[in-house]
């Protein structure tokens, strides 16, 4: 396809717990399934046990993934290796608690069970879903306790009044909608006997997802019936939000040349935008929001991580890591030593 259809993802207003989002599945603290001996059993295989050991070695190593792309998954290559990027990451953990302990502002233990509160009050399944991801409740605390000190070390000193709160919320209404959004499905073909065929078994009456998962060369229109990936209007391209717009609810459009492709949309659900009831915790988070950015703005904390870094002992004790470690180590200090580069000359 040429990429005039395919789904894009946009910035969207929400205040979601960074860390948690960055480590909801891959266990940031020190239960849960990463945590499990090496005598335990991750499955067995016509009676051939893998061993948990067995599996933590090999994820350690592993130096490609599987990520979602609008065209289905598609394995890349991780710069350096799953183990030295968990280990960058487990490093940078301990110098922001460290940070945040210096400064003042660590999170202590009635902080992090008023955190929990919070999230629940904003989901009442924000715990259910990080515990069935593999996270336990000792980790979800952690994770918690992480990005409370993040934040409070990032808005140190940044005051955001209840009046600041109430002036964004009437100057950006659309922000606190709930969006409108469709359930549309695609088929994708490429040659005229596919399209010819797909048209035969829509007018005999076949349902368009059924179609779409017999004749559709999008990746993955097998296992999800040709379900367009984006359902927030939006977020879709131009010319797909044109037609969902125009299209009524099981209606389809007709066929529409995309490139060497020929594509057709059926709409099987649209819900309009709603307003957002505007409580006290929505106006916490807006609160939060609001200083999460006037921080960015008066705090590098990224710098004051990696200066923190340049000086700090770190004693890497996995063999395997050592020389990968010093190696990202030192191009991190040979990039700070680097002169800047010229400025652009004004026209």
């Amino acid at each position: 396809m040429n990429g005039e259809f395919k789904p894009v993802k946009r910035w969207i207003w929400t205040i979601i717990p960074a860390t948690l989002v960055a480590l909801a599945g891959c266990n940031g603290g020190g239960g849960g399934a990463a945590a499990a001996s090496g005598g335990s059993l991750l499955a067995v295989v016509n009676d051939d046990p893998i061993s948990m050991g067995e599996f933590n070695n090999y994820l350690a190593r592993k130096r490609s993934v599987q990520v979602l792309t609008p065209n289905g998954p598609t394995e890349l290559q991780v710069a350096g290796s799953l183990a030295l990027q968990g280990m960058r990451d487990l490093v940078n953990r301990k110098l922001l608690m460290q940070l945040a302990k210096d400064q003042g502002v660590a999170p202590k233990d009635a902080d992090i069970k008023k955190e929990l509160d919070f999230q629940t009050k904003r989901n009442p399944n924000f715990v259910k879903t990080l515990t069935t991801s593999g996270l336990s409740l000792e980790e979800i605390n952690q994770d918690l306790a992480l990005d409370l000190a993040r934040f409070n070390t990032l808005t140190k000193g940044i005051t955001v009044t209840a009046a600041d709160v109430d002036a964004y919320i009437k100057a950006n209404p659309e922000q606190f909608l709930t969006p409108a959004k469709v359930d549309l499905y695609w088929l994708v073909v490429k040659t005229d006997k596919d399209k010819a065929s797909a048209d035969q078994d829509l007018k005999a009456g076949q349902q368009f997802p059924a179609v779409a998962a017999r004749y559709s060369t999008i990746p993955d229109a097998r296992t999800n019936s040709g379900a367009y990936p984006a359902k927030i209007v939006d977020q879709l391209p131009d010319r797909v939000k044109e037609i969902a717009n125009k299209l009524k609810v099981g209606g389809q459009s007709e066929w529409i040349k995309d490139g060497n492709n020929s594509v057709k949309f059926f709409l099987q659900n649209k819900t309009g935008a709603t307003k957002i009831a505007i409580d006290e915790t929505l106006k916490e988070a807006v609160r939060r929001q609001l200083a999460e950015t006037r921080g960015t703005q008066a705090n590098d904390l990224n710098k004051s991580l990696q200066d923190r870094l340049k000086g700090a002992k770190i004693d890497v004790k996995l063999a395997y890591l050592k020389d990968p470690w010093k190696r990202a180590f030192d191009s991190l200090k040979e990039a700070e030593a680097a002169p800047a580069a010229p400025a652009a000359p004004q026209q």
